[in-house]
């Protein structure tokens, strides 16, 4: 068995030139800090945005909850007159049924 022996020929990789781009840590903490204050504004801006349109639903229920209300209580309330007009009609037909009666009664004496 031979043994083989260990051979050091490596090829060194050219590190690449960064085109005249140096970035020191400070540099690039402020741009994430940029982005960071971007983002969270953003964020905020878009819960404003729903608390604003839930606040709209809610109002816009209320309001379509009045009105439903209102018409209803109004429905309810021609319902009651037709009947009490009803009850007064018929009333006033017993009592024309009678008075027809009566003339007959009268007549025929």
């Amino acid at each position: 068995m031979e043994k083989k022996e260990a051979t050091n020929d490596f090829t060194p990789i050219a590190q690449p030139d960064a085109g005249g781009l140096t970035y020191t840590n400070k540099d690039i903490d402020e741009k994430f800090n940029a982005v960071n204050v971007l983002l969270f504004g953003v964020v905020i801006i878009l819960l404003v945005m729903v608390a604003t349109l839930l606040i709209d639903s809610f109002h816009i229920n209320s309001v379509t909850y009045k009105e439903y209300s209102e018409r209803t209580a109004l429905v309810e309330n021609t319902q009651k007159i037709n009947e009490t007009l009803l009850k007064k009609i018929q009333d006033l037909s017993e009592q024309n049924k009678q008075d027809r009666e009566t003339i007959r009664q009268l007549l025929k004496k």
